[in-house]
């Protein structure tokens, strides 16, 4: 095991930047899930970690060593990528040797590494299998085979679940989680599925654009956004992101940070009846009820201004649809952000 630190890390293709000077400290068999839209570099960001691309600038250490002029394969990682790069000739237990013998391991020690990763993965019954013969949640247990018989430093995780489907990736989700927690293997892993990151990680980093725009636990980042972009990319719903010049109320205003000009607020802090707390009322009329199990989705438009916000709600309140009502958040929930520097106006 192994910390994974990267220092000023920059990646550019001619004059188009791609990781924007990237710091990020990672403790020795912590899992740190890198989360962000497509083209964020998040994965750019993983494949020079990995040794797959070329760092413009910075640096990458790996248990204290300067890697970025390491070969991938003198890095001690093991990456497991979304389309299993298992070889299909070869048989599972073939694909879980095969590394090794590249190495020069010992048949013995190869024989109870193979046997070591078949137990904890539950694919013993799978060794003399082709990989055409297996799903594709099997396939991904035996490419995390193949990075587990490494016994490597760190893992690094390229969305190994994004070709699942949406039930065998809840279930991968908490196998890949447990995993971890077993080996204590440090991790970083990539995803543009914000509710798996925030399941999987000791901590988030949200990207944006090549930049890191928060670094935090799941419940720091969802409690306390920093920037209006991890307000509204963190969350599902996303939270309601509403300006001040549209709230009714000079109590509201006056009792907001100064230089606030938006207000964020969560679809779960949003009630239908005014609470005992100093609370912000909105007038609003209703679009569309969306029943989703235990709790609604409201989706409502502002008298005041005209923009449409989202509530979630407990249940499924009898409210007809195209009907007039009022809303309600406590000033306590309410997140002040600056439209000038999208960040959050109460930070110290």
């Amino acid at each position: 095991m192994a910390t994974i630190s990267l220092i000023d890390l920059m990646k550019s293709y001619g004059d188009i930047p791609a990781v924007k000077g990237v710091n990020l400290d990672v403790a020795d068999g912590e899992l740190i899930v890198l989360v962000g839209p497509s083209g964020c570099g998040k994965s750019t960001l993983l494949r020079m970690v990995a040794g797959l691309e070329t760092v413009t600038s910075g640096s990458i250490e790996i248990g204290g060593r300067n890697v970025v002029k390491a070969e991938p394969a003198e890095r001690d990682i093991a990456m497991v990528f979304q389309n299993y790069a298992l070889y299909p000739h070869m048989t599972v237990r073939g694909n879980l040797e095969y590394g090794l013998k590249n190495r020069g391991t010992p048949r013995e020690e190869i024989n109870r590494r193979v046997r070591e990763a078949a137990d904890i993965l539950e694919i013993g019954a799978l060794l003399d299998r082709k990989p055409r013969q297996l799903s594709g949640g099997q396939r991904q247990r035996v490419a995390m085979g193949r990075a587990i018989v490494r016994e490597p430093a760190a893992f690094l995780f390229d969305e190994p679940l994004s070709n699942l489907d949406a039930k065998l990736r809840v279930q991968m989700r908490v196998e890949i989680r447990k995993l971890q927690r077993r080996l204590k293997t440090t991790s970083l892993y990539v995803t543009h599925d914000q509710l798996e990151a925030m399941t999987l990680a000791d901590r988030l980093v949200v990207m944006n654009s090549g930049l890191v725009e928060q670094i935090g636990t799941p419940t720091e980042v969802y409690d306390r956004p920093a920037t209006l972009f991890v307000a509204g990319f963190i969350g599902s719903p996303p939270m309601n992101l509403i300006p001040v010049s549209s709230l009714s109320g000079n109590e509201v205003s006056a009792g907001l940070p100064s230089g606030t000009d938006i207000v964020g607020i969560r679809p779960d802090a949003f009630v239908l009846e005014q609470p005992a707390e100093p609370s912000l009322a909105l007038e609003a009329s209703v679009e569309l009820l969306e029943p989703i199990g235990g709790e609604s989705h409201l989706h409502v438009r502002l008298n005041s201004s005209g923009q449409s916000i989202v509530l979630s709600v407990p249940g499924r309140p009898e409210i007809a649809e195209v009907s007039d009502i009022v809303v309600h958040a406590r000033l306590a929930d309410l997140h002040p952000f600056s439209a000038q520097t999208g960040r959050r106006a109460d930070n110290p």
